[in-house]
């Protein structure tokens, strides 16, 4: 007489407990109303007594839940450009750490800012005259993260809010990274499509320091770096592109 009274505390129980492990589960990987406003006021008197010369809003609320389970709160300037990181904020709101040092004192935000508007202006004006047989990508050289800098010079002596001036940052540090597609060249093709890559560049005002290329030629598949925007004239071009060609 009573199976059916406890099969429905067993099915009520059941049900609680996949409300509870439900709810647990949103709360750890979608977080809460609660706790992402928790995080946003903590973040704003942090960064108000950690660096109170600045004048910062909270720009952007993230909630990482798969690897680090915390808020990331996004800080901005509305005088600064370049001056935005992140403060890391447990659910119950203590401050973890803050990326200011990394993003803003290192000037990594600026090289971000000038890096990304030379490869817009690249695909904007570069990239359309050869978009059916090469693709283009750009870097500008940084001692910070490329260990290798032989073929550019080192971008250094960035000031916060630097204005970004692409003709000189490109003729400095500007590298244009050529992937030509399936179609085989000969050399004397190289030289023509690396010299038309300077025209148009030099038409458009946006010089570059030096080029990288893998294509195929005669058949064969080939990679080459350091081939400078000055050699590009030279009559030594061809001698130069074979000296530094790898496999």
């Amino acid at each position: 007489m009573f199976k059916r009274p406890i099969h429905n505390i067993l099915t009520g129980l059941g049900m609680l407990g996949v409300l509870l492990v439900g709810w647990w589960g949103w709360y750890v990987f979608d977080g809460s109303d609660k706790a992402e406003q928790r995080a946003m006021e903590a973040a704003q008197e942090y960064v108000n007594v950690t660096y109170p010369d600045l004048s910062l809003r909270v720009a952007d609320v993230m909630y990482l839940s798969l690897y680090d389970p915390k808020y990331h709160v996004t800080m901005a300037s509305d005088t600064s450009v370049d001056t935005e990181f992140v403060v890391r904020i447990t659910r119950s709101g203590q401050v973890v750490d803050d990326s200011y040092e990394e993003d803003v004192v290192s000037k990594e935000n600026t090289y971000q800012r000038i890096s990304e508007a030379y490869d817009t202006a690249v695909q904007q004006t570069i990239t359309p005259t050869f978009s059916n047989r090469i693709d283009f990508m750009t870097e500008l050289s940084d001692p910070a993260w490329r260990d290798d800098v032989a073929h550019g010079d080192a971008f250094t002596d960035l000031q916060l809010d630097q204005t970004i001036d692409l003709e000189f940052y490109g003729a400095r540090y500007g590298i244009l990274f050529l992937h030509a597609k399936d179609d085989s060249y000969t050399y004397d093709d190289v030289i023509a499509l690396l010299r038309d890559v300077k025209r148009v560049a030099d038409e458009n005002e946006l010089p570059f320091h030096s080029l990288k290329l893998q294509i195929t030629i005669d058949g064969n598949e080939r990679y080459v770096e350091g081939i400078r925007y000055s050699d590009l004239d030279s009559p030594h071009l061809l001698a130069r592109l074979k000296q530094r060609m790898k496999d």
